[in-house]
């Protein structure tokens, strides 16, 4: 299971944080998402993977955590990658602005979003998912 971890600065203190040895404590959850139970989590070493932002494409490390319990493993991806997606929200968030709220042309997003070689068929479909999936974006965003 993946849960999205709060991180603040940007890719580089990122890479420089999570790999000081107080980080596996100071960022563990306080119960397991799967079983809630409130035993220890261990520290369960990184997996890595890949992300495209503005000025890095390269592999960053993501921290695991094994419940003791139910046996599963729980990982704290950063705020700035999406699940199952290579490409950072900034990027994301920029080719969507300059497509649909500036009507740009999908060559033209891409570069606005500093992907001037990425394919059309990435760009559209981060379109069809947005477009999918507004409506309940707006509900959650929108005061209580």
């Amino acid at each position: 299971m993946q849960i999205l971890h709060r991180t603040v600065g940007s890719i580089q203190q990122y890479l420089c944080d999570i790999k000081e040895s107080s980080a596996a404590d100071r960022y563990r959850p306080d119960r397991c998402p799967m079983c809630q139970a409130r035993c220890c989590l261990l520290a369960h070493g990184f997996y890595y993977r890949t992300i495209v932002h503005v000025e890095f494409d390269d592999s960053i490390p993501v921290r695991r955590y094994l419940c003791r319990l139910c046996r599963r493993t729980v990982s704290l991806l950063p705020d700035f990658v999406l699940p199952y997606l290579r490409h950072s929200i900034i990027i994301i968030g920029l080719f969507l602005v300059s497509r649909l709220l500036v009507g740009r042309s999908l060559r033209e997003s891409a570069q606005a979003a500093f992907q001037p070689s990425m394919p059309y068929q990435r760009g559209q479909f981060w379109v069809r998912r947005f477009r999918q999936q507004a409506a309940g974006l707006c509900a959650a965003l929108a005061p209580a």
